[in-house]
């Protein structure tokens, strides 16, 4: 039995990560391309595509009421894992470029693998 409710929910989630990913990629690229350290283009990057990803996703993906107790609790589940998967991205974008590759396809290849497990964790502790 297909559960349409739960595949809305998944792409609902798809279109907001990859307008986040733009603006996270963007903001990424802009920040280099003007000598930003690293670690600082990065953190600002992700914390770019973080405020759209979760507004986005508190508004219109998991479509909670706009209660501010509500929001409280979810803001700082949100912070939590934008700090645990800002310091992956980073991690990972550091070693990929270690081996040669390209920042900005670094870049990329990291964030298009974090929404799965963004997704996990959103859908069960963030947004629950």
């Amino acid at each position: 039995m297909v559960n349409t409710a739960l595949i809305k929910q998944v792409l609902k989630y798809a279109t907001v990560g990859m307008l986040s990913l733009g603006v996270d990629v963007g903001v990424f690229t802009i920040a280099r391309h003007l000598q930003v350290e690293l670690f600082f283009a990065n953190t600002l990057a992700r914390f770019s595509g973080a405020l759209t990803a979760y507004s986005g996703n508190y508004l219109w993906t998991f479509s909670k009421p706009q209660l501010f107790k509500e929001w409280l609790k979810t803001s700082w589940k949100y912070t939590l894992l934008w700090v645990f998967t800002t310091t992956v991205s980073t991690v990972l974008i550091n070693a990929l470029i270690d081996y040669q590759t390209n920042e900005t396809a670094a870049k990329i290849c990291v964030e298009l693998l974090m929404p799965v497990m963004n997704f996990v964790i959103a859908r069960y502790w963030v947004y629950r």
